[in-house]
């Protein structure tokens, strides 16, 4: 199976009275090309004290470059993305069934239910996809900070900068050995940063 991107929204919920979206559980997909940019952006050769800027958040990259950045890292992205593709429709068909058989619901209730489920189903597989994606990147990313010895990321204080570093953050604990950080959250020169900061670094 080969691997697509596309945004589809946020998570979608499943009733008797018609499909809704969490909209706290947004789609994976909007932090691929910043997860992506920052790879791209650290993914070279490091020297002692040397400080490195770049410029990031300016036009997303395209899901063909996030793909390539990514896969660098993750050979196997193909069946990474399967494996989490296989267990949502796993997932999807015990909602099937469940559905099915609520006697709790009557037989109009239990249809509509049903087909709400059918009809959530390219959705809810998309944004799985696009989830292993994301994380694959992530672990991408803590091995290059890891290999490359970086100590700190500074960035723009968007949310989408802030979710990718939080995301981060629980990467690199679970390194062997895992690497502890802090964000940290502050002004300069009249604009918002967020840090990431390896601890134990200078």
């Amino acid at each position: 199976m080969a691997v697509t991107l596309k945004y589809v929204g946020p998570k979608v919920l499943c009733s008797v009275s018609g499909i809704c979206f969490d909209m706290s559980k947004e789609d994976k997909f909007i932090y691929l090309s910043i997860l992506a940019e920052l790879i791209q952006a650290l993914d070279h050769d490091y020297r002692n004290d040397e400080r490195y800027v770049i410029e990031t958040g300016k036009k997303p990259l395209n899901e063909t470059t996030i793909l390539g950045l990514i896969s660098k890292y993750n050979p196997n992205l193909d069946e990474h993305a399967q494996g989490w593709v296989t267990k949502t429709i796993q997932e999807i068909d015990d909602d099937l069934q469940r559905a099915k058989k609520n006697t709790l619901l009557n037989t109009e209730e239990r249809d509509v239910l049903v087909n709400n489920i059918a009809i959530s189903r390219p959705c809810r597989i998309q944004r799985s996809m696009n989830k292993s994606v994301y994380y694959a990147g992530v672990t991408a990313l803590a091995f290059i900070i890891q290999q490359g010895k970086i100590q700190y990321i500074i960035a723009p204080m968007y949310p989408k900068f802030l979710h990718v570093l939080h995301s981060l953050q629980g990467a690199l604990r679970s390194l062997h050995p895992q690497i502890d950080s802090i964000i940290d959250i502050y002004e300069d020169q009249g604009h918002l940063l967020v840090q990431l900061k390896i601890q134990g670094s200078r």
